[in-house]
């Protein structure tokens, strides 16, 4: 019989359904400050290899398929990465029912999913035509633009809160 009630206590404690929101306790232990930053980073890391990116189709009369899937995927990553941050971020402000940083962040990711849509577009331009990268390097000037909008709502949104600089340490 003992190892009956064991068995329903242990199945009671595993099956209890996740929470769906950010206790009180999230931003004392630095949660906020971890999803803000990090995703801060996610954009930063996408805008520079935009940069890189678009460099390269000004230079190049046709795209490597190779870059352009390189480039596609890191970009993609850094885009999905940045947008599971803020909707952490935005679990964050729901509990604390903080309007201001929800309508700050609803400016963001905005601005996350338009840099998508011409991250979209530059991948359809080079596919589509190789020999003729212009039209995706103005999708990727585009997807630029908008990273640098979506980092001036960030840096607004974390100095709002506090959340002091971090720097990298270097690797030793």
């Amino acid at each position: 019989m003992s190892k009956f009630l064991l068995a329903i206590v242990v199945v009671l404690l595993f099956s209890a359904p996740a929470q769906a929101q950010r206790d009180a306790g999230a931003k004392a232990r630095g949660d906020f400050s971890f999803y803000a930053r990090s995703g801060y980073s996610h954009v930063n890391a996408a805008h520079a290899h935009a940069s890189h990116y678009h460099g390269y189709l000004g230079q190049t009369g046709t795209v490597s398929p190779r870059i352009a899937t390189l480039s596609g995927a890191t970009l993609g990553h850094h885009l999905d990465l940045a947008q599971q941050h803020s909707a952490a971020m935005r679990e964050y402000f729901t509990t604390t029912e903080d309007t201001d940083s929800i309508a700050k962040l609803d400016t963001i990711d905005r601005h996350l999913s338009e840099a998508r849509e011409h991250h979209a577009a530059a991948q359809a331009a080079v596919k589509q035509s190789p020999k003729t990268p212009q039209q995706a390097q103005d999708h990727i000037g585009k997807l630029q633009e908008s990273l640098e909008q979506a980092m001036q709502g960030q840096e607004a949104l974390i100095n709002k809160h506090g959340v002091e600089k971090q720097t990298v340490a270097p690797p030793k």
